[in-house]
């Protein structure tokens, strides 16, 4: 869809490729905490981005396995502390960049990282 901005005609976004759940990171209060996570009941539309050669040497190198490149909405609510479920997968955000765009659209790029270790809210 088109969009004009001072004699400009500009893009507006498009998140077509899919959505996902938000899901927070939270632990027990017991002696030793246990790790789970509490369902925020908030989706998101989302484009899938390329995940480029020196993006997965450098996380190769941090020992992470990037699984996910994604670009939103500008949303500085998502940080590290939370984990996406996209179909049946969940993925940790590793990164945040927000952004404005060259048609001053204010954006989000998340990179996502495998997150094996899945506890509900409701399985603790």
């Amino acid at each position: 869809m088109q969009n004009y901005k001072m004699n400009t005609i500009t893009n507006i976004p498009t998140y077509l490729d899919g959505k996902f759940r938000i899901f927070e990171i939270k632990q027990t209060k017991d002696v030793y905490h246990t790790e789970y996570l509490h369902d925020t009941e908030k989706d998101i539309w989302f484009e899938e981005l390329s995940i480029t050669d020196k993006l997965k040497f450098e996380a190769e190198e941090r020992k992470k396995k990037i699984t996910y490149k994604l670009r939103i909405p500008q949303t500085k609510q998502i940080t590290s502390l939370h984990v996406l479920k996209i179909g049946e997968g969940y993925h940790k955000v590793y990164n945040t960049y927000h952004f404005t765009n060259k048609d001053g659209y204010k954006q989000t790029d998340l990179t996502l990282e495998e997150y094996p270790r899945v506890k509900l809210e409701g399985e603790i």
